[in-house]
């Protein structure tokens, strides 16, 4: 009897231990049964599963009971509403389970971003009106009250976590041990061993040094240490950009930063030019501070990371993947967001930028940012394969496609997207991407509703089109007809005739024939040979002739008449664009001259072009963008299209 006695007590002693251990170790209980449901799954986007009963399932909307388990893939999303008015929002790549405990409601966080709030002026009656909810983390335990409005975010990373006070308070309790009481703008980062409050206004935390690399993209880029007066070529390998150091790159060129330790990425545009002040690394924190002195600079935010650009003037903070393009202007700044969403701090003011929006920044004054919608780029790519692109100097293009809301874009160099260029979430049915000189996008978008499309396009400067206005067709004297057949604008010509030993100059008249009273064109020369400029004759049937004259003008002989033929063949095999030129100064309307192959359809920054009987067209067109562009967009039966941009110079300042 004594011995089971024992036994009993030792079973005692250890349940009370258990009971004594501290919050942050302890597992969110775990229902048995569906019982009561603790709240509401809807909103959903993406892959999002959800494990009831130790089975992994699709979700679906409807109510979660404690014991359940939502997880979502990348791209997926959703939120959790429970009765009280509370709700939380599930990013992607995260997974929460659900349960209860004395308190109220816990959610047992693994990985992702969850972001709770309690909304304002919501009426909380019944018997889970004043239900405090708790986000246990492997990094410590979140309280967050039911009384004020509060708005609270919460990342799980791998090694740490990170707790944001946006609205409201909370208080935190470290796996140290340590209990921290944080408020609106407050912050607390944590490890296992160590967890840190920052108030608002600090920073994260003390941020390591992080080592920048430089590498060439294309065309060339120069880099310049701190103190030095001389540029050199990047190294061919890559090299590392000290801070004080600096980059630029030539027209055309372009040069990629990769921050040690991060998969965020800042490109360097085209005749651009950056100083770096530091950068610096810390938890989940990567911070890169530079000053942007022209040009412009593209950014792809690392997923599950907490990102920081800091501009004079200007700091850019975004909690998860995102792509922007930052151009520097007279005033400011130009923030594109292209994918997922930033924050735009300027003092004690804070901004939201997301996808579709851009914000314009008056360095100088006190303002806030200027946000309004995005335009798209001007050449827009729908969803299809195998379009070409012809250009020099292109920025952007736009990839669109069919049907609006929220969708996850990626776009990468290669087939098996190894290579990426962009990804992230967006909310028009548009994305901006940087153009490549030369070489292949691919893309694929996944709506809300999982379908998903895809397609791509190569790009590459314009081909060199032999233009026959600059050859010059020899016409020589005899009896035979001469016929030429040309493509584009009429040719030059040049006659050709024998010596007359007595001669000091010829005479060449051309005439249309059966109109012999007045020449259409005439030369009078030393040589034996007689050059008209392109252009100078038209399409048609001529006779020309040659006198020779003495050194005082006068005729020594009658000339002969010669025939001559000029005819158009519009069977070009591509499209020739003769006007306007790259470079040429951008005026409210520019002439649009070419022709195109027989069973061509041409518009011009989408506007439809109308050709002539033989496939040529003329016509008034207003230049787009900024820079000014043309985009000339050829579709032919059964052939992916074509387009061809032209560029032009911005007038004025």
């Amino acid at each position: 009897m004594s011995r089971w006695f024992l036994v009993l007590l030792l079973l005692v002693s250890a349940c009370d231990k258990e009971a004594e251990a501290p919050p942050p170790a302890a597992v969110a209980a775990v229902d048995a049964g569906p019982g009561e449901a603790l709240g509401r799954l809807e909103g959903l986007s993406g892959d999002v599963r959800l494990e009831r009963g130790g089975k992994l399932q699709p979700a679906s909307e409807g109510p979660l009971y404690g014991g359940d388990a939502v997880e979502t893939a990348s791209g997926g999303a959703a939120t959790v509403r429970f009765p009280d008015g509370r709700s939380v929002e599930v990013g992607p790549d995260a997974r929460f389970a659900l349960g209860e405990d004395s308190g109220g409601i816990v959610l047992q966080v693994e990985r992702g971003i969850l972001l709770s709030r309690v909304p304002a002026g919501v009426k909380r009656t019944g018997p889970r009106s004043k239900v405090a909810l708790s986000i246990r983390t492997p990094f410590g335990l979140t309280r967050v009250g039911p009384e004020e409005p509060s708005e609270v975010r919460v990342q799980v990373a791998e090694d740490s976590g990170r707790v944001e006070v946006r609205l409201g308070a909370i208080e935190f309790i470290g796996r140290d041990g340590r209990t921290v009481q944080a408020a609106e703008g407050d912050a607390v980062e944590a490890t296992p061993e160590r967890t840190v409050l920052v108030a608002r206004g600090a920073r994260v935390m003390e941020l390591a040094p992080m080592a920048v690399t430089v590498r060439l993209g294309t065309g060339r880029a120069e880099v310049r240490a701190q103190g030095s007066a001389r540029w050199r070529a990047v190294a061919k390998q890559g090299e590392v950009l000290s801070p004080g150091g600096s980059v630029r790159t030539g027209r055309g060129g372009s040069a990629v930063l990769g921050l040690e330790g991060s998969a965020s990425v800042l490109s360097l545009g085209s005749d651009s030019e950056l100083a770096l002040t530091s950068a610096g690394q810390g938890g989940t924190t990567d911070e890169a501070r530079l000053d942007l002195l022209k040009g412009w600079l593209g950014l792809q935010l690392a997923r599950g990371r907490n990102s920081r650009l800091v501009l004079p003037g200007l700091r850019l903070e975004g909690d998860g993947e995102a792509r922007l393009a930052v151009r520097r202007t007279a005033a400011g700044y130009l923030v594109d967001a292209l994918t997922g969403q930033v924050t735009l701090v300027r003092g004690e003011a804070r901004q939201a930028l997301r996808a579709g929006e851009r914000a314009t920044v008056d360095a100088a004054a006190a303002q806030a940012p200027r946000v309004e919608p995005l335009a798209p780029a001007p050449l827009a790519l729908g969803i299809a394969d195998g379009a070409e692109v012809f250009h020099s100097g292109l920025r952007e293009v736009a990839i669109t496609w069919e049907g609006e809301g929220e969708a996850q874009v990626e776009v990468a160099e290669d087939a098996a997207f190894t290579r990426p260029v962009l990804s992230g979430t967006v909310f028009r049915a548009f994305v901006n991407v940087p153009a490549p000189a030369r070489g292949r996008l691919h893309w694929r978008v996944r709506r809300k509703d999982g379908t998903q499309v895809t397609g791509s396009a190569s790009f590459a400067p314009e081909r060199v089109v032999r233009s026959l206005a600059r050859v010059r067709n020899v016409v020589p004297e005899g009896p035979d007809k001469t016929t030429i057949i040309y493509q584009d604008k009429p040719p030059a010509v040049t006659f050709t005739y024998g010596a007359d030993a007595s001669a000091a100059r010829y005479r060449v008249a051309v005439y249309r024939t059966g109109a012999l009273d007045t020449p259409v064109a005439e030369r009078t020369v030393t040589e034996t040979r007689a050059a008209l400029d392109a252009g100078a004759l038209g399409e048609g049937s001529y006779v020309w002739s040659v006198t020779p004259l003495s050194a005082t003008g006068a005729q020594l002989k009658g000339g002969r008449m010669n025939k001559l033929e000029l005819v158009y063949d519009n069977s070009v095999p591509e499209l020739v664009v003769s006007a306007p030129r790259n470079g040429q100064p951008a005026g409210a309307r520019v002439r649009a001259v070419g022709v195109a192959p027989v069973d061509a359809r041409l518009s011009i920054n989408g506007r439809p072009v109308a050709l002539d009987g033989k496939h040529r067209f003329s016509t008034w067109v207003e230049p787009v963008g900024s820079p000014p562009v043309l985009v000339f967009k050829m579709t032919r039966p059964g052939a992916p299209a074509v387009h061809t941009v032209r560029t032009l110079k911005q007038r004025g300042p």
